[in-house]
């Protein structure tokens, strides 16, 4: 069994209590995987970590995975503190934080790869109004307090075959830190026209109204009681509670729906190097709203069996079986053949320390 040394700071209650239960136990032949690993990150990837830990567990017998949503920032700290063995974020590391990263990674540093898509949609609740288009200035006017009406002209002028009501829009939307702001902040900055400085990339600029500290399951419960409101949540949440603004890319509405992230994704930019695969989305092909889950892991950690662990449960994010639970569950598209490509090699890469 792996002690992990005082320096490694894995607490040892709540949700971290039992890590590991590795292979040196009498009963356990050597060179098997078997135990438990910990991560912390992405609100918006607790329900893609929860399909891919069945998807290991079930594979590799004896496997299992403790996940805390505490935020993509969070994640990372705990991961370099040596309070998480993974962790899982709503952007890759870059190439100098990933080597700088210790925790119970060797000097070797950590690695960062795409896992899942998570479609991002504009949720907006109007009685008898099941379709709205947005475009990226109209968008950023409704959020900025400039449109104030559903009936304002800019919005019939996109909306011409749609009975928009004279009716009051009430903006809801996460205060941030969230994962899902990140690429409606990445959607208004290149596409509407005016300056889009947020403060940060996961928190929406202090000139957006209505924004709520509430979680994600919460925002879409005031959501629910607001005729004319409109607020930024994943599809997962989205599904058929709300209707889903289609959102104009490269000139053409594009619908929230899973054939069209595909589309977005399949022809989306893939940057790979020695430590990240980065998955991009072609707004030109599809709807390019999402936030696209990057799992973080050490190259080498200081443990080998750690390592033989990880390597195993990151081999089975990226599987067939791993991927449509994903889907399935959780609402989160695959990356593209090429980054799940790359990545794969990447975390051929991952093992034990010397």
């Amino acid at each position: 069994m792996i002690h992990l040394s005082n320096r490694n700071k894995i607490r040892t209650s709540g949700l971290l209590v039992g890590l590991l239960s590795l292979a040196a136990c009498s009963t356990t032949p050597p060179g098997t995987i078997q135990g438990a690993l910990t991560g912390i990150g992405s609100n918006a990837a607790q329900g893609s970590v929860s399909a891919w830990g069945l998807a290991w567990g079930e594979a590799v017998k004896g496997a299992s995975v403790s996940y805390s949503p505490d935020g993509t920032a969070p994640g990372l700290k705990a991961f370099q503190d040596g309070q998480a063995h993974f962790a899982v974020g709503s952007s890759p590391l870059p190439d100098d934080v990933a080597a700088s990263v210790r925790g119970m990674c060797t000097a070797d540093g950590a690695v960062s790869f795409a896992a899942g898509v998570l479609p991002v949609g504009v949720a907006i609740k109007i009685k008898d109004v099941s379709d709205v288009v947005l475009d990226a200035p109209v968008l950023a006017g409704i959020l900025e307090g400039r449109i104030t009406r559903w009936n304002d002209p800019r919005l019939l002028e996109l909306n011409p075959e749609t009975d928009l009501p004279d009716l009051g829009i009430t903006v809801l939307v996460p205060e941030g830190p969230s994962d899902t702001v990140r690429p409606v902040n990445d959607y208004l900055g290149r596409d509407a026209g005016m300056d889009w400085t947020p403060a940060t990339p996961d928190s929406l600029p202090s000139t957006v109204l209505g924004q709520v500290s509430s979680p994600p399951l919460d925002l879409a419960n005031k959501l629910d009681d607001t005729d004319g409101g409109l607020s930024i949540l994943d599809g997962s949440i989205i599904g058929n509670r709300f209707t889903a603004a289609q959102l104009v890319f490269d000139g053409k509405p594009r619908r929230l729906q899973a054939t069209s992230v595909v589309d977005a994704v399949s022809t989306g930019t893939v940057q790979s190097s020695a430590r990240s695969v980065v998955q991009g989305l072609d707004g030109r092909s599809g709807y390019a709203l999402a936030t696209v889950i990057y799992v973080y892991v050490c190259r080498q950690y200081e443990e080998p069996e750690l390592g033989r662990l990880t390597q195993s449960m990151a081999e089975s994010v990226l599987s067939e079986e791993a991927q449509k639970n994903a889907n399935a569950f959780a609402f989160v598209m695959s990356p593209g053949k090429k980054a799940i490509a790359d990545a794969r090699r990447l975390i051929s890469t991952v093992g034990g320390g010397q």
